[in-house]
């Protein structure tokens, strides 16, 4: 009998989300005028951005969480498909070159990708531009960590192996700090979606 095959999404070890945690402490002010102050970013932007970014990342969670957020947002069906399909050309400049920039900061590459997509600068100011990159790196954490979530389920059942170098400790670890985010962020946006159907 073959053995399963290796867990496919990006996922982290609890060195690698402590890492990226650190990293991102700093930017947390940044964060936070992403949601307010003089740079904020306007919520239906903001929504491109990460589910973008969770689509990418094919992380089941986050592509749940912010598909329902999105809807809030003003983001259509048709934009959605877009994004899912990595269809750049159909957004508007303007969030076509911040999900193009969101891309590279996460890891990939966007080989087909125009100059003027890759021109950040020329449709953002520098704090908005400061406060996009906070939010790329707050949702890959979110991401990689709902997708270590999945390899160790994916372990327990046994569908998929874990990366070479994780090991059931350290998805533990992950997977509960991961739940510390996760569950209040769940109801959060379950209620923000129940008020916007029944205030239609």
């Amino acid at each position: 009998m073959s053995a399963p095959p290796v867990f496919p999404k990006p996922t982290f070890t609890v060195r690698e989300m402590l890492a990226a945690l650190f990293e991102l402490a700093p930017q947390v002010p940044r964060l936070v005028l992403a949601a307010a102050g003089p740079h904020r970013i306007d919520p239906r932007l903001r929504e491109v951005v990460l589910l973008a970014v969770s689509e990418a990342n094919k992380c089941r969670y986050c592509r749940a969480a912010h598909v329902e957020l999105s809807q809030g947002a003003g983001v259509t069906d048709q934009e959605r498909s877009a994004l899912h399909d990595r269809r750049w050309q159909e957004l508007p400049p303007r969030e076509r070159a911040a999900v193009v920039s969101a891309l590279r900061r996460a890891g990939f590459g966007i080989p087909d990708a125009a100059p003027e997509d890759i021109a950040l600068e020329e449709h953002f100011l520098p704090g908005e531009v400061a406060a996009l990159a906070a939010l790329v790196d707050f949702i890959r954490i979110a991401n990689l960590s709902g997708n270590t979530v999945d390899m160790l389920l994916a372990r327990l059942v046994g569908s998929h192996r874990p990366r070479r170098d994780s090991n059931l400790l350290s998805e533990l670890a992950v997977a509960g700090m991961w739940t510390l985010g996760a569950v209040p962020g769940a109801v959060g946006i379950a209620a923000a979606g129940l008020w916007r159907r029944l205030h239609r």
